[in-house]
């Protein structure tokens, strides 16, 4: 009887470390996805943002475009909020400038989350274009501070911005900082705490920004004609 006791308390001892391992091995399972997906999100924006305002009126003859409702040209920067990006580019290379939205949302299924949409730009302004939202990242937990906006001397700006209300202001801007706080939908048995990921990233953009930059007197871009941002 005394050895099937000690033998049952070792047992019971050893199948315990071996449940805590388990568990240890799933929450690590969990916070390496939790992450591998946030950071192919940072790579996604990065890649975007990096063809933000291409192509432009300068890849093009005289006259082949009508202004920044055109749907060859592609504006730049749209709109910015902490929890929202807009941008018009040619992300994937086939020649079609895409309106790009990226948005939080925190009341759908599966959410709160960040979603993406991609949708080729029509004629029209840069603000009433279309979208299709899909999913991109799961349990964000900062609503109020995904995106941040800084002109080139580090000047942070205040946010939201458009590029219909204050387009000089949107035209200034040259770097955007990304921060994602991610958290799971488990705890970890051990520490009774929900797992949580937090990534950042700072993109500068390559590109002039299409938003009339005007003087004092009214005048917008070169001549009173579409201005671009670094002229």
């Amino acid at each position: 009887m005394m050895v099937l006791l000690i033998m049952s308390i070792m047992m019971g001892s050893v199948f315990t470390q071996i449940s805590n391992v388990q568990a240890r091995s799933n929450a690590e399972q969990t916070k390496l996805d939790m992450f591998q997906e946030s950071r192919e999100f940072m790579d996604q924006l990065q890649r975007d943002l990096h063809e933000a305002g291409y192509p432009n009126v300068r890849n093009f003859g005289p006259g082949a475009i009508s202004g920044i409702t055109d749907p060859k040209n592609a504006a730049g920067l749209v709109k910015i909020d902490v929890n929202e990006l807009w941008f018009e580019g040619d992300v994937d290379g086939d020649g079609q400038v895409d309106s790009i939205q990226y948005q939080y949302d925190g009341t759908s299924t599966g959410c709160p989350c960040l979603k993406r949409s991609q949708v080729p730009k029509i004629s029209g302004s840069p603000l009433s274009q279309e979208n299709s939202f899909q999913t991109e990242v799961q349990n964000v937990q900062n609503p109020t501070s995904i995106f941040s906006a800084y002109k080139a001397d580090g000047t942070q700006v205040t946010l939201p911005v458009d590029i219909g209300t204050d387009p000089s202001t949107i035209a200034s801007i040259k770097t955007i900082r990304i921060q994602l706080n991610v958290q799971s939908k488990q705890f970890d048995v051990q520490t009774r705490q929900f797992l949580q990921v937090t990534l950042s990233n700072t993109v500068t953009l390559n590109n002039c920004s299409q938003a009339p930059v005007c003087t004092s007197t009214g005048v917008c871009g070169p001549g009173g004609g579409m201005p671009m941002s670094c002229e």
